[in-house]
């Protein structure tokens, strides 16, 4: 999965193979089967073989590529990455020749730059990768996460789709589609673990990879290569590698290509924060009537903008980030999905504390959507056993009638709910987003820059920062009054939020803590950097009650009488407009007693730890 960026050009290369094609009818699963064994018993050398790859990158001392290759990257890693086109390079060689095409086929134009910028590694080394990339674990995905960390793949969103998973997908739309796509789209293709899939598993399809990271792609298309070589499959005029923007790509090229069409594949993981104000805009654009809200992850976009595309005979299987099952800028998605009773849709849910993809810190889910039928369809509710390791299968479902209206959330706690409700229930229960907006507080990006104590805002002007809180535990009751502020600020503690403009960096004090947050590297920050000014946080309205999210037993709710923003550490609560105050207060008292706990702790997500996580 991989960052969603915006270029100017789509390019497309064709793979092709002289291996003999197999007939639609052919035994896939065995092949599988054998690209399993063959992973299993190489696995020791899979993993010398990536560090000898990491080692010849490093010794190449290459230029690193432009920042905007492969954003969120450090000079470094880039380097290495540039390093890796050798790799890449040598491997369409010997595609190349093994076909007797002198060179394996066209490449994207700046693909075909980066793997033959530089020198190409060893014969015996390639010839080891060769081996292994027959299996069903991918070295150039490996190689890919031992060059750039962790956090540097967050701004990409590139967490590749571990195989135990991709099994699980498989048995998904396999037992549920009724004809074999004739096209499949893999977005934000990454290295290519859904494509080379797509490939071996519908001989007769043509599959385009979308994604825009050269790197990513010119591993994915001399991997599939040799994977469906393995499987003695032709690729010939069925692979397209497209280095374009897929919300673009649906708008431009979806509607061309041959039907029936399924969208299969691991949109990129990447946060509201990461995409910049055009990025929000394109993807409202291609979301239409769906668009979720601006603070949609970029897989929600996706999401959106693939369900926008579907024609009748259409589909999609899609692994996502289970956090839009609840969200509130989720909801034109759900509601929509609530409405398509004609089509058969599937929540597949991964337990909360299975960390799917290592680092990520976020609960896993795959939708369904099939083709429209002539009789209504449910909806089916999926619990996920098993792991990464083992695998995984389907350990209890539950069938949904979508009718009345759409559930608050599509938790299972909500889907279970009846879905018709009589008036006077509805007059003793109520969604609690009908009445109020929930939210996180403000994400600063450097709170031990942004918070400030007593001292540090004296010399500055009042109306340059307001109450703040960051940790409950700094409050010794149920409320945040001015009183208890104010002996928060007497301990010195950092309870007064910077919030200043480019009219108040005039005045010579201001001034002053600008220069001293650029000094401290503040500004190249992340959340910094793509704010303009960068010293101007997000203001929001003050919440009427205050949150904690964790907790073991009991979430901390706070009265907030003093009128301070939260963090994003907290969240905020804040009554809706035209709702009264009264009700407010009684909402409080209830979220605070045994009656909101216990509802607060049967929707939050359990950690391995006993740990319980609000995801409002």
């Amino acid at each position: 999965m991989h960052e969603h960026r915006f270029w100017h050009t789509m390019k497309v290369y064709r793979a092709g193979s002289d291996c003999s094609p197999l007939t639609d009818g052919a035994d896939a699963g065995s092949a599988d089967a054998r690209v399993a064994a063959s992973a299993e018993s190489l696995g020791a050398d899979l993993h010398t073989i990536v560090a000898e790859l990491v080692r010849w990158c490093t010794q190449q001392k290459a230029e690193p590529l432009p920042e905007h290759a492969v954003p969120g990257t450090t000079d470094r890693q880039r380097a290495l990455l540039a390093a890796l086109g050798g790799v890449a390079g040598g491997l369409a060689d010997r595609s190349a020749s093994a076909a007797n095409r002198g060179r394996m086929s066209i490449f994207p134009l700046e693909v075909d730059r980066w793997c033959s910028s530089i020198a190409r590694p060893p014969d015996r080394l390639l010839s080891q990768l060769c081996q292994v990339l027959e299996g069903d674990i991918d070295p150039l995905a490996l190689t890919y996460e031992r060059i750039v960390a962790g956090p540097n793949r967050r701004r990409l969103g590139t967490f590749f789709t571990p195989p135990s998973v991709l099994t699980y997908m498989r048995q998904i739309v396999h037992g549920r589609l009724p004809k074999k796509p004739a096209t499949v789209a893999d977005p934000g293709a990454g290295v290519g673990a859904f494509t080379s899939a797509s490939l071996r598993w519908w001989p007769r399809a043509e599959v385009h990879a979308v994604d825009v990271n050269l790197v990513t792609l010119g591993l994915l298309a001399t991997r599939s290569n040799f994977a469906i070589k393995s499987a003695r499959r032709s690729t010939t005029g069925r692979l397209q590698v497209r280095q374009d923007d897929f919300l673009q790509w649906l708008n431009t090229d979806w509607n061309d290509l041959r039907g029936p069409r399924l969208i299969f594949g691991n949109p990129p993981f990447t946060r509201h924060q990461q995409l910049t104000r055009t990025q929000k805009v394109a993807a409202q654009t291609s979301g239409g009537r769906l668009a979720p809200g601006k603070r949609a992850g970029l897989s929600t976009d996706f999401l959106a903008a693939s369900l926008n595309r579907l024609d009748s005979e259409d589909s999609l299987c899609l692994l996502l980030p289970a956090n839009w099952l609840e969200a509130d800028y989720a909801r034109t998605v759900r509601e929509y999905l609530w409405t398509l009773t004609k089509r058969l849709v599937e929540l597949h849910l991964f337990p909360d504390d299975m960390q799917v993809f290592p680092g990520t810190q976020v609960a896993a889910m795959v939708i369904f959507v099939g083709p429209e039928k002539n009789r209504r369809q449910p909806l089916i509710l999926h619990r996920i056993s098993g792991s990464t390791r083992i695998g995984f299968s389907s350990s209890e479902q539950e069938k949904v009638i979508r009718q009345g209206t759409t559930p608050p959330t599509f938790q299972p706690p909500d889907l279970r709910q009846p879905m018709r409700r009589n008036r006077s229930t509805l007059s003793t229960t109520e969604a609690l987003a009908r009445v109020a907006i929930i939210r996180r507080g403000v994400a600063t990006g450097a709170n031990t820059f942004f918070l400030k104590t007593n001292r540090e805002v004296e010399p500055l002007p009042s109306h340059c920062y307001v109450r703040a809180i960051s940790r409950l535990r700094e409050v010794p009751g149920d409320a945040l009054s001015l009183e208890v502020h104010q002996q928060i600020a007497k301990a010195d503690l950092r309870c007064w939020l910077l919030q200043i403009t480019e009219s108040d960096a005039q005045d010579p004090e201001v001034s002053r803590v600008i220069a001293e947050g650029v000094r401290q590297g503040i500004h190249e920050r992340y959340l910094c950097k793509v704010r303009n000014p960068w010293y101007a946080v997000e203001q929001i309205p003050p919440p009427d009650l205050l949150i904690g999210p964790m907790g073991k037993q009991q979430f901390r709710v706070v009265t907030n009488g003093a009128g301070a923003i939260p963090t994003n550490t907290l969240y905020g609560l804040r009554m809706r407009q035209g709702v009264p105050s009264s009700v407010g207060q009684r909402l409080g008292e209830w979220l605070a007693g045994e009656a909101g706990q216990q509802s607060m702790r049967a929707i939050a997500r359990r950690h391995g730890d006993g740990l319980l996580k609000l995801v409002p």
